[in-house]
């Protein structure tokens, strides 16, 4: 068990302590390692409560000897001993030797020192046990503390039992045949005890009773308990007063309202409510004129009814635990995602910027060739006049798609929707032919198209998928700007066979100088680029929205020359 650090400060009434920070996961008690510092008044009024508990053996007689129906002695002593440590087992020690005199006015016996130390340390021992692998002090009761409390508790209340059997037996009030039925009904009063009272003494002492109530109570609290006591007492008078059936039966009407508290309150609730049902209990027995047989049979049944609802609340606050855990793992994954969120966004607006950067560069660059044009066409004069608004109408349709184009990849970065259309591919190689026209005559780059008949129209944003035929078609040109001999590009597109949803391939193929090897790899990575003042953006934007629209770009390195192979879906 991990050292901990804690203070302990002393209010009226109540010894609280606060506990330094838990290490994750460690099982020990919210309580210090080496004891506390208990006030001299706790210890007074503790030795007191023990001496004078005994003063309820005459509650239920038997014809051979009185039994207690409550044994607070246990919880009393393993609380202080696990609130102070071993420095206080000689009150604990005075505190046997007490209950056993005073009450009944017996005599005193060096007989009964060493009964009372072993008593003594049987409290010791279950104390540190109690401390080591539980956490009774704090909130965070589990089910594993309550099967620590038991496994404390009944080796503890078994050994108590017998050593104050055999004490009595020794003496001449108690024949020795009575022995074994009298420590077993010691047993069950010393165990209904520890159940019952110490979970409540531990907490109390500990603090924590008092935080949890702080931060708990409330007018609905308040009405809670108001209905519990008068569903506890209407009970009772059923049970015992009215007495419809057997009242040994109609007493398991008690758990009704102990499994609601468990279940709404858990623990805090249970350890609270448990003595004022088992008060109840005892005081309409002592009303009816009960048997001690019969208090007995009662006792058995308000153990079992206290067991049961310390697990159900240890359950119940372990799924609120849970419910907890779950609502902060599922605010950090909505907090994760709106992250996420923000970095696809700035991915995006990054991947927008660098499109327009890449792609705006043709219609800019066609319309300042245009611009130039139409300067040297209107220097010439009037004969050239028709020429200059052929060009100027140029200008006019290159600002019209180079408007087009930012406004569509500004609505697909926003939003991630295309405007998707049943687009026929030969129009969109036209189309791609008719904006390179220009580069292709200076280039003395012939174009040649040869598309299959009866292909289906594929859906595509026409915009975006004119940017991508426009990328690569203009790659294709650079490549062969300085190539001697043939220059030309080839376009074919055809059926791919054997794809389901249908898929048309448009190849792009030059007869340039191709693509060198180391650079195949990363041909499709961002900043890859064999162009000196390139930018190495195309091919990466090009291929994000061949994707993000069904279809895929790819380059065919099977092929003699340079190919670049574009699948385009169909609805056939």
């Amino acid at each position: 068990m991990s050292a901990q650090n804690h203070e302990i400060s002393r209010l009226p009434g109540l010894v609280r302590m606060t506990a330094a920070p838990r290490e994750a996961g460690s099982r020990a008690l919210e309580l210090p390692r080496t004891g506390s510092i208990v006030p001299v008044w706790v210890v007074i009024l503790f030795v007191a409560a023990y001496a004078l508990a005994d003063s309820t053996t005459g509650l239920f007689p038997n014809p051979r000897f009185g039994i207690q129906p409550l044994s607070p002695h246990a919880a009393l002593a393993m609380t202080l001993m696990t609130l102070g440590g071993a420095r206080y087992a000689p009150a604990v020690l005075a505190a046997v030797l007490l209950g056993w005199i005073f009450p009944r006015d017996t005599s005193f016996s060096l007989a009964l020192v060493p009964a009372a130390f072993a008593i003594t340390a049987v409290y010791w021992a279950a104390a540190i046990a109690l401390r080591r692998w539980a956490r009774w002090g704090g909130a965070q009761v589990r089910p594993w503390d309550v099967n620590i409390l038991l496994a404390v508790s009944v080796p503890a209340a078994l050994s108590c039992a017998f050593i104050d059997a055999l004490r009595q037996v020794v003496g001449p009030a108690v024949a020795a045949s009575s022995l074994p039925l009298l420590a077993f009904r010691i047993f069950v009063a010393d165990l209904l005890g520890l159940v019952v009272l110490a979970p409540l003494l531990l907490q109390l002492t500990s603090g924590s009773w008092v935080r949890q109530m702080r931060r708990s109570w409330n007018l609905k609290v308040l009405r809670d308990a108001l209905l519990f006591l008068l569903a506890v007492g209407g009970l009772l008078e059923l049970v015992f007063g009215l007495r419809p059936l057997d009242e040994f039966r109609m007493s398991y009407l008690l758990f009704l309202p102990m499994i609601i508290v468990a279940m709404r309150y858990g623990v805090l609730g249970v350890s609270t409510v448990m003595p004022v049902i088992q008060l109840g209990l005892l005081a309409a027995l002592m009303l009816v004129g009960t048997r001690a047989g019969t208090a007995f049979e009662f006792q058995l049944l308000m153990l079992t009814l206290a067991v049961t609802a310390l697990y159900l609340g240890a359950l119940s606050d372990e799924r609120q635990r849970a419910a907890h855990r779950i609502a902060e793992h599922e605010r950090a994954l909505r907090e994760r995602g709106l992250a996420l969120a923000e970095a696809q966004r700035l991915a995006s607006t990054a991947e927008l910027a660098a499109a327009l950067a890449h792609d705006l560069s043709q219609p800019l660059s066609a319309i300042g060739t245009y611009a130039s044009a139409s300067q040297v066409l209107a220097a010439r004069g009037v004969a050239d006049h028709p020429k200059l608004l052929e060009t100027l109408e140029q200008i006019t349709k290159e600002s019209a798609r180079a408007g087009q184009y930012l406004r569509r990849m500004r609505d697909f970065f926003r939003t991630g929707t295309m405007r998707e259309e049943h687009v026929v591919v030969a129009d969109l190689i036209e189309a791609t032919r008719g904006h390179l026209q220009d580069r292709l005559s200076r280039g003395g780059i012939h174009w040649r198209a040869t598309i299959d008949d009866a292909l289906p129209p594929v859906r595509v944003d026409t915009v975006q998928m004119g940017a991508v035929l426009g990328n690569l078609a203009t790659n294709a040109c650079d490549a062969l700007w300085g190539v001697r001999g043939p220059r030309e590009i080839h376009v074919r597109a055809y059926m791919v066979p054997g794809t389901n949803p249908t898929m048309v391939r448009v190849q792009i193929e030059d007869s340039g100088p191709g693509i060198p090897p180391e650079l195949r790899e990363r041909l499709f990575l961002p900043l890859a680029t064999t162009k000196p003042n390139g930018m190495g953006l195309g091919l990466a934007l090009s291929r994000s929205i061949a994707e993000r629209q069904g279809g895929h770009l790819w380059y065919d390195d099977s092929r003699e020359h340079t190919t670049f192979c574009l699948d385009l879906r169909t609805d056939a």
